[in-house]
């Protein structure tokens, strides 16, 4: 009878215990180290003056001031592009730009040309369940931010007491965090989350480097919809995009725009993306590695072939040589040491402007590089049938565009459908907390509610399971036939709107 006693105590105890651990690997988790965000490109503020808080802010340009630049500019600009006047066109629209982009070009050396800068902060009191975000002048070399990142990291670790830190790296901030990792080590590290991150590149960044510009009607209007996507005018938008190709419109102004490339893209690329983009070490840091060679004989064996550019093809070569080859080993050394995520933002198309705009992507980084290699079909289409046919459906999107299997970390890699680059969403933001404050690696198939594929509809919205389905087959002739009438009928009166539209921001 003891001994019955004994076994239902002891059967109750490992019954309680059971229910503890559960209910504790459940409930919310606990920050047990400080959780550290490194923007993208372009995200903080440059001041004419860093070491003059009060000074202006020079980037981001002020937009009202460029759209009353514009709206005066605007019958000139017009005129010279009817009457096919590419030099005219060309010497008003650089004299728009230039006084909001040259505050921050850099020099020939990829160094500043001004004082201008990122207003820093220095820390007092850090927590062990602090957040903090690293502040860093986005145009500097990748070497200078990560030493600084370095020092930031060792600096919250020492005043917060703890040995480690957690990371959110959002863009460009992933190929920050993987040139610190690897300069540095990763034993500061307790877990990463690679939030759409360029660490592989973007596939027009790696175009305009190689001077290679071009319009897409099709490219062209699946962007403008990502671009007004949730604005009061996106409908209206939709349908008048959509009925400007029916009549020919929008292949008319794109011929147009690439006769205005052809005459005077050359000129931009000295004019404009030299001073800014060339100079910039970070974006060469984002060409590709396929496109890097091509990308370093365009502009520094062609475009700038009557110039010195020794120092800033040195300092190229040397993230080529040092950072570059060893990005992948870099973060299969991190995923032994720490918790690593990697959030896929996808759904949309990349920039209208390069041969690269079709690709997949959420608006700016193509999801075969933000997810570390993934297989994808181009934006709107499918993967092909003998590549779904031979591999495991818990590895293909609900779209069919998306093959997951080929991933660097396919366990450890979420696809977020309907996520935009830029845009702020809490519920991802909660997500990156929750994955870095596990006390162990999950994955894919470990987190509730949160498998391999998930959607959002607005930045306000949640994530959720993603259920979207592969496009439609093909419209038969007769139905393409009545969907022209169809919108024939409205294009008239949306177009009305459309101008009327216009002319009231004319009218401001």
């Amino acid at each position: 009878m003891k001994t019955a006693k004994k076994l239902l105590s002891l059967l109750l105890a490992a019954l309680l215990l059971a229910s503890c651990a559960s209910a504790a690997f459940g409930a919310e988790a606990v920050r047990t180290c400080p959780e550290i965000y490194v923007h993208g490109f372009m995200g903080t503020n440059i001041y004419a003056d860093k070491d003059d808080p009060n000074s202006d802010v020079i980037w981001p340009p002020d937009m009202n001031g460029i759209l009353t630049d514009v709206k005066a500019a605007l019958p000139s600009l017009l005129t010279s592009l009817l009457l096919r006047d590419w030099k005219g066109f060309g010497d008003k629209a650089l004299s728009l730009v230039d006084p909001y982009f040259s505050p921050v070009f850099y020099g020939e050396g990829a160094e500043p040309i001004n004082n201008s800068g990122v207003e820093t902060y220095p820390l007092y009191y850090v927590a062990p369940d602090s957040e903090l975000t690293f502040l860093y002048d986005w145009r500097e070399d990748p070497f200078k931010t990560a030493a600084d990142l370095n020092d930031f990291i060792n600096e919250v670790c020492e005043r917060a007491g703890v040995p480690q830190v957690n990371i959110r790296a959002h863009s460009y901030g992933g190929v920050v965090l993987v040139t610190y990792l690897t300069l540095y080590g990763n034993e500061r590290i307790r877990g990463a989350v690679f939030d759409s991150t360029a660490i592989y590149g973007e596939a027009y960044t790696g175009d305009l480097m190689k001077g290679e510009l071009q319009l897409d009607a099709k490219a062209l209007e699946d962007y403008l919809n990502y671009a007004f996507d949730g604005s009061e005018y996106s409908e209206l938008l939709q349908e008048v995009l959509r009925s400007a190709r029916v009549i020919g419109l929008t292949d008319a102004l794109v011929r147009l725009g690439d006769e205005l490339l052809a005459n005077q893209g050359e000129r931009v690329q000295r004019e404009l993306l030299m001073p800014m983009y060339t100079n910039w070490l970070p974006i060469w840091a984002m060409v590709p590695d396929e496109d890097v060679d091509a990308a370093m004989h365009y502009v520094f064996d062609e475009l700038c072939a009557d110039q010195d550019r020794s120092v800033l093809r040195a300092k190229v070569e040397a993230y080529n040589e040092k950072i570059r080859p060893y990005k992948t080993e870099t973060l299969k050394a991190l995923n032994e040491s720490a918790n690593v995520y990697v959030l896929v933002r996808t759904g949309f198309s990349s920039l209208p402007l390069t041969p690269s705009g079709s690709n997949l992507s959420d608006g700016t980084v193509d999801t075969k590089y933000s997810s570390f290699g993934a297989t994808t079909a181009d934006f709107g289409k499918m993967l092909p049938a003998d590549v779904i046919a031979s591999r495991d459906p818990a590895y293909i999107s609900p779209e069919k565009d998306i093959d997951a299997s080929t991933c660097l970390f396919p366990e450890q890699t979420w696809f977020l459908r309907g996520a935009k680059h830029s845009p702020s969403y809490p519920a991802i933001g909660a997500f990156v907390t929750q994955l870095l404050n596990e006390p162990t690696q999950q994955t894919v198939n470990t987190v509730e509610g949160f498998p391999r594929f998930l959607a959002t509809e607005s930045t306000s919205s949640p994530l959720h399971p993603d259920t979207s389905t592969a496009p439609d087959a093909p419209v038969s002739g007769i139905r393409k036939a009545q969907n022209i009438i169809e919108r024939l009928r409205t294009v008239w009166a949306q177009l009305r709107k459309l101008l009327d539209m216009l002319l009231q921001w004319i009218q401001k």
